[in-house]
């Protein structure tokens, strides 16, 4: 596939941004953001629903929707929510060709995971991209970020063991509503999984609807339990 104006934009930025600067406030930094702005941002501070990570306006464990109809996997981990001006972010790690982003968000990912004091999982898997995309882009940010997760927490990543089986269009370009029906016959895991807690990690959650999915599949190859890890949670609309 062709490479896009839009990410050759991020591409010739990234090439040229100042190196040793905080991508939110451009004051001095050693890491991608500063440690206020990665507070800020990226803090996970706010009180979430335990299985979807949505942020509660109130106290609670859990959202009225997740108390409805909970989802397959048995919780979320989130950094903050998807929005200006921390989504530039994401674009950078996407489409700038700066898979270091991935790297430093599997380190705050797995750091938090730790605080948390969740169950360390027996294998942490990325969300596969088609191999289509996966050519063009180079790289697979879900993939750079499960494996440094991994490392910190000295537990097994592996890659090969869900796949993309099926393409279909970016998420992203759906309404909300057709999404869950875009990601049916995705992914496939061979299996057999042996009873393993699998944390599934991907950049960006929007409406659970890949996670979920990878997730089902996960536990039809025999999983025990699928936690999710995502360094950003899109709010819902209004």
């Amino acid at each position: 596939m062709p490479t896009t104006p839009a990410s050759l934009l991020e591409r010739m930025g990234a090439a040229l941004r100042p190196a040793g600067l905080c991508e939110i406030c451009a004051l001095p930094s050693r890491q991608t953001l500063c440690k206020p702005c990665t507070g800020q941002y990226l803090g996970g501070i706010e009180p979430r629903c335990s299985h979807c990570g949505l942020a509660l306006a109130a106290g609670g464990f859990t959202c009225g929707v997740c108390l409805r109809s909970p989802p397959p996997y048995i919780r979320t981990l989130t950094l903050g929510d998807y929005g200006v001006p921390i989504d530039r972010l994401i674009q950078r790690l996407k489409f700038g060709n700066e898979p270091a982003i991935g790297h430093w968000l599997g380190q705050l990912l797995a750091a938090h995971w730790r605080a948390a004091g969740h169950p360390l999982p027996g294998l942490v898997l990325p969300i596969p991209l088609s191999p289509a995309r996966l050519q063009q882009r180079g790289y697979n940010q879900a993939w750079e970020m499960a494996r440094t997760f991994a490392r910190e927490l000295r537990v097994t990543a592996r890659s090969d063991v869900l796949m993309r089986v099926r393409e279909m269009p970016p998420q992203s370009r759906l309404p909300l509503a057709l999404r869950t029906k875009n990601v049916r016959g995705v992914f496939a895991a061979p299996g057999p999984l042996k009873a393993q807690h699998v944390v599934l990690i991907d950049d960006v959650m929007t409406t659970g609807s890949t996670l979920g999915e990878a997730a089902s599949v996960l536990l039809r190859a025999g999983a025990a339990e699928v936690s999710v890890a995502v360094a950003l949670r899109t709010p819902p609309p209004g």
